[in-house]
């Protein structure tokens, strides 16, 4: 925090315009485990526990002439038992599984090279302080450039959006106003008024270690505009050791919008053994009425084989799902919403339901709850087995 407001306050000086803003946000949890959890070989072994979590983000930005200069603080402290798991034996072990579900995502940096975090777990609680975004950008009406820790934006889907593989999306978790950082440098040019090209030139030290070799992503995303309803967004380049190919097909009808995304993903460039991924989704959004709005998304994410149970690019474990959202104002200061989620494939169902009530303009209260409904083919999926029933409250201030 101490750096970033250093940054901000020496570039004030010459500034045009400034701006700070932020939020903070205090959540409680009671969670209960999924008792086949406990079996071999997952070894959840416990029963009930609650789970203390308070973040925040702190933003500046600072504008002057065609340059701007942006950073963003992120904090989060979070304390449960469930980081303090019981030897077995001689043996230490690693924090439960179910921490990593309520503090997604836990990786506020997806391509990372220069850290500028810090995180520490020490028996009950873990403390992040973690710089994830702070970039140059130079804007004129032809082209940007941007330098630094990027967020990239773009992409339809909010339960699964493959063809981003930068941000991961926060819908179907308890946390909002998070955001993922990404190392490196963006060119994008606007041919015209209806395409653009970015080109992305990002870095990741975690795979080989940070003293390592620096992890590429070579990647170029378009936006192409045929029509004022219909959008053709593409994607293609090599990204966490992987060729990457893709697109989006968005089409705006009179009161909905409908999209489509695949990506294809082929092997691991490096010797380590690894599958060819596919990612298919297809989205449907609708305001029925002027307090109903509808969404529905149905996906496939094809599993790496070879990967751990660590690995999945999204909230929930699922290789094959469908998803209703639904989202109803009962009066301008209440909503309360509901989603399904199903696993087509093994039969796992998840439900998510909140209601949030804003206090003032800038503070609200949720009450939330996520339980699965119905369990999935016991040898089909084990990660399913990890998804708790948790019911909790958040309050939330912006300023």
């Amino acid at each position: 925090m101490f750096f970033l407001l250093i940054i901000f306050n020496l570039c004030t000086a010459f500034a045009v315009e400034t701006e700070i803003s932020g939020n903070l946000e205090g959540q409680v949890r009671n969670s209960t485990n999924n008792p086949v959890a406990k079996d071999a070989p997952l070894l959840q072994d416990w029963d009930q526990e609650n789970f203390y979590l308070v973040y925040g983000n702190l933003h500046g930005k600072v504008e002057f002439g065609e340059s701007r200069i942006e950073a963003n603080w992120f904090a989060r402290y979070s304390e449960s038992n469930l980081y303090d798991p019981a030897p077995l034996g001689p043996f230490e072990r690693d924090p439960y599984f179910a921490t990593k579900i309520f503090t997604f995502p836990n990786r506020l940096v997806a391509r990372d090279i220069f850290q500028m975090q810090h995180i520490e777990q020490s028996g009950n609680h873990q403390t992040e302080s973690i710089l994830n975004k702070f970039y140059y950008e130079w804007d004129d009406d032809d082209q940007r450039f941007m330098l630094g820790r990027l967020y990239v934006n773009y992409g339809l889907g909010e339960i699964f959006n493959p063809i981003n593989p930068f941000n991961q999306p926060t819908a179907l978790t308890s946390t909002s106003q998070v955001a993922q950082g990404n190392d490196g440098v963006s060119f994008t040019f606007f041919v015209n008024d209806n395409h653009m090209i970015q080109f992305l030139f990002l870095g990741d030290k975690r795979i080989e270690n940070y003293d390592g070799a620096i992890n590429r992503t070579l990647w170029i995303h378009g936006e192409f505009r045929p029509t004022d309803k219909l959008q053709i967004d593409y994607v293609l380049g090599e990204d966490q050791s992987r060729n990457k190919i893709g697109s989006q097909v968005s089409y705006q009808f009179e009161e909905s919008l409908g999209f489509f995304q695949f990506l294809y993903q082929t092997e691991l460039i490096t010797p380590e053994p690894s599958d060819h991924l596919w990612d298919v989704l297809v989205g449907y959004d609708r305001q029925l009425t002027s307090k109903w709005h509808l969404r529905f998304e149905g996906g496939y994410q094809k599993q790496d084989d070879y990967a751990n149970l660590g690995t999945f690019t999204r909230f929930l474990p699922t290789e094959y799902f469908a998803a209703l959202a639904n989202v109803y104002e009962v009066h301008p200061l209440v909503k309360v919403s509901g989603t399904l989620v199903n696993d087509i494939k093994s039969g796992f169902s998840y439900l998510i339901g909140k209601g949030t009530y804003s206090i003032t303009k800038s503070t609200e209260v949720e009450a939330f709850g996520f339980s699965p409904i119905s369990s999935g083919d016991s040898t089909d999926n084990l990660a399913q087995k990890l998804v708790t029933t948790d019911i909790g409250i958040s309050l939330r201030a912006f300023f």
